[in-house]
């Protein structure tokens, strides 16, 4: 039997949003399929799940919340839903030639049916959700028992469990109580069409300037991701001497800003324009700055990565997996305060050599480990081996 034919693969690939719109989760969904079906991997789309109904729920929880502020009801993480889930996969599952069901997201499969192989790949556990993002606070008592019953019904039936970080795999085993050997990490890859060569990274990086600097802050959420930080950081840069343009990317930022700051409201990522403005700008920075306050991994860090690009990050939620400290960049504690972003920055700035090699060795970061085929890949040889 060929490698070929020992390695196919027949999914289920049941999700709740449109596998080929690119703004659906950052884009995941949309590279993680297309790259499985460019992995031998047979894929059968089943979704938009319950499209409909979720909408109706979500208008709902609108209405609630206006009625009684601070209060946060989820659409989709209860077990009505996660029933109907289970139900429409199932009668789908059995119509079809698939082997198992893979799932973007642990809720679909939670009480999908034991008999049906299935598994799941996300970015965080409902415990690393809450304590990560101060806004789900507003969930209600028995909105979060019953998120961590789910939770913890998917770990139990999934003979896989994918997550994108450490963080998140030892948060499923620590707080659910799940199996180590069913659990993988798989880092998620850039969300872009349009990828330089490693020759054109390593033309562009000679070609950054270096009595400059040029920080690029790229998120829609100025406060969450770090935002006042990366002013900060740039603002001292340029009271120590070192002259400092900030480009904020997908946000505007409160006023007044000062003149070193260049605000880019926001890039269409699904269209080749889009692409190659931000592509650009990444190409043509010296860092990229998001220390951000709550992430569970970050895509933008594997999509500087692509452009040899170092990213200054702090150490929270997941990020650890997608910047290594040293590797594709600076990871900072928690607690780091701007004088410590900026002495990196400097000491970097000072040494060519060792910018350099940093810039090199973010680009191997994505050519061996953050990247989707190696994702996909990986995905494909567990569910081959779990099924075996």
């Amino acid at each position: 039997m060929s490698e070929t034919q020992a390695s196919a693969l027949r999914l289920a690939f049941a999700t709740t949003s449109d596998p080929a719109d690119v703004r659906k989760w950052s884009g995941s969904i949309h590279f993680l399929t297309r790259t499985l079906r460019r992995q031998d991997v047979d894929l059968e789309v089943i979704g938009p799940l319950l499209r409909r109904r979720l909408l109706l729920t979500k208008a709902v929880n609108r209405v609630r919340a206006m009625a009684v502020p601070g209060t946060f009801l989820p659409s989709e993480r209860t077990e009505a839903m996660a029933r109907r889930f289970a139900r429409a996969i199932g009668t789908r599952f059995r119509a079809g030639q698939a082997q198992a069901v893979l799932s973007p997201g642990s809720i679909p499969v939670a009480l999908l049916d034991a008999a049906i192989p299935h598994a799941f790949f996300t970015d965080a556990t409902f415990t690393g959700l809450l304590h990560e993002y101060p806004e789900l606070e507003g969930y209600d008592g028995g909105s979060v028992e019953e998120g961590h019953h789910l939770e913890r019904a998917a770990l139990q039936g999934s003979v896989r469990a994918f997550y994108t970080s450490r963080w998140a795999a030892d948060s499923a085993v620590a707080h659910y109580g799940a199996d180590p050997a069913r659990i993988r990490v798989l880092p998620f890859g850039p969300n872009l069409d349009l990828l330089p060569t490693r020759d054109q990274v390593l033309r562009a990086v000679e070609q950054r300037p270096t009595e400059r600097c040029e920080l690029l802050f790229v998120g829609v959420t100025w406060e969450r991701k770090g935002g006042p930080l990366a002013l900060e950081v740039a603002t001292l840069l340029n009271a120590r001497g070192l002259p400092t343009r900030l480009t904020v990317v997908g946000c505007t930022p409160p006023g007044p800003l000062p003149d070193f700051v260049e605000v880019v409201p926001f890039i269409v990522k699904d269209t080749a324009l889009g692409q190659r403005h931000l592509v650009r700008l990444m190409l043509h920075a010296n860092f990229l700055i998001m220390p951000s306050l709550a992430e569970c991994f970050g895509i933008v860090y594997a999509e500087a990565s692509v452009m040899g690009l170092p990213s200054l990050a702090r150490d929270t939620g997941g990020v650890a997996d997608a910047v290594r400290d040293g590797v594709n960049g600076r990871l900072f504690p928690s607690d780091a305060v701007a004088t410590d972003y900026a002495d990196a920055v400097e000491a970097l700035m000072r040494d060519p050599d060792a910018y350099r090699t940093l810039c090199a060795d973010s680009r191997r970061e994505h050519e061996t480990r953050l990247n989707w085929p190696a994702t996909a890949r990986g995905i494909r040889d567990e569910l081959v081996r779990a099924l075996e």
